[in-house]
């Protein structure tokens, strides 16, 4: 954001810390690509926050993460300890830049969040998250939180998650020929 949020910046926001840090750790990670920094969304959070909230109530009963796919708009979907830092989701997603292969652009199976993060082209981001908890002590399948930085993973079982949503607009992953080459930038020698 341009300017010093205040009470009315966050209407409709249901976490606007967890929302502010989210949008600056993508911004530090956009940085690194020399794509333009972000701006938060309160229209996308609202919808963030409504989709968050109808997969943690699914999820009580099934298992797996539904997508929107609203027109238009990107999306970064997945289940996390209660306890993972806005950083730790954006550093988790992130993670995927080590399987991009840079000399061969376009859609490469398990890079996707990090494409959607770096994506040039896209400007605004709106974040919603929604914990679950589990009836009956039912125990949900293994996930993956990242430690703090780095690449080390652990994996850990809870009765209770959050589903984290991300919506972004324009939506990143454009299949269109050139589009990621236009869009996934190397990461910038020296963070120049």
């Amino acid at each position: 954001m341009n300017k010093e949020p205040n009470a009315e910046s966050y209407e409709g926001i249901k976490d606007p810390k967890f929302a502010e840090e989210f949008l600056s750790a993508h911004n530090r990670k956009r940085k690194l690509h020399g794509a333009p920094p972000l701006s938060l969304s309160n229209e996308l959070c609202e919808e963030a926050q409504q989709w968050a909230e109808r997969i943690a109530k699914k999820r009580k009963t099934s298992c797996g993460i539904c997508y929107c796919e609203l027109a238009g708009i990107g999306e970064n979907i997945t289940h996390f300890p209660v306890d993972t830092t806005a950083d730790e989701i954006v550093d988790y997603w992130y993670n995927e830049n080590n399987k991009y292969e840079y000399e061969a652009p376009g859609w490469q199976a398990g890079t996707n969040y990090f494409t959607q993060i770096v994506w040039h082209s896209t400007t605004e981001v709106g974040v919603g998250k929604a914990k679950i908890q589990f009836e009956n002590n039912r125990s949900p399948t293994n996930y993956y939180k990242v430690k703090n930085s780095s690449n080390d993973v652990a994996q850990q079982n809870s009765i209770e998650e959050q589903v984290v949503v991300a919506f972004y607009r324009p939506a990143g992953n454009n299949n269109r020929p050139g589009q990621f080459a236009l869009n996934v930038n190397k990461p910038l020698k020296n963070n120049e």
